[in-house]
């Protein structure tokens, strides 16, 4: 089911029958997306009951499930708060400056908990490593403060 921008409260009808009522909290959250761009939609879905955010390549078509109209995720939500409308705007406003990469800021995302997450490993387990060496240089000999000069040096 389409949320789309209106004023007041409305009363949608869902797939078997039932009344869903649409409060003002989320007609304000689709007109702050409307606003953004007149692209973007909100739909609620009912077989997973969460919100879907979407773009649409025709903004002014009235069915938008004829196939003549491409549609792209934009985020989904549990909740559906002004959260996502700071969230849509930030990624929307980002993506209209000049060399914005979303590739790129997804793997320097990745980058980062890559290293955080070995510095966290290395954290956990590094004194373990380090005594464990320190047991196989005295085991295997390699500990003395001594070194081998050979006769004909």
């Amino acid at each position: 089911m389409e949320i789309r921008p209106a004023s007041i409260a409305q009363i949608a009808t869902g797939r078997d029958g039932r009344m869903d009522p649409i409060s003002d909290d989320v007609q304000g959250v689709a007109n702050a997306l409307h606003a953004i761009d007149p692209h973007i939609r909100l739909r609620f879905s009912e077989a997973g009951n969460y919100f879907v955010v979407y773009g649409i390549s025709d903004p002014n078509l009235a069915d938008e499930d004829d196939g003549d109209c491409e549609t792209w995720l934009i985020t989904t939500a549990q909740e559906l708060d002004h959260r996502i409308v700071k969230r849509v705007e930030k990624v929307y406003h980002d993506a209209l400056k000049q060399g914005f990469s979303l590739a790129k800021q997804l793997d320097d995302i990745d980058a980062k908990a890559e290293r955080e997450n070995e510095h966290a490993w290395t954290e956990r387990n590094g004194e373990m490593y380090e005594r464990m060496a320190h047991a196989l240089r005295k085991d295997l000999g390699y500990d003395q403060g001594r070194i081998y000069v050979p006769e004909k040096v």
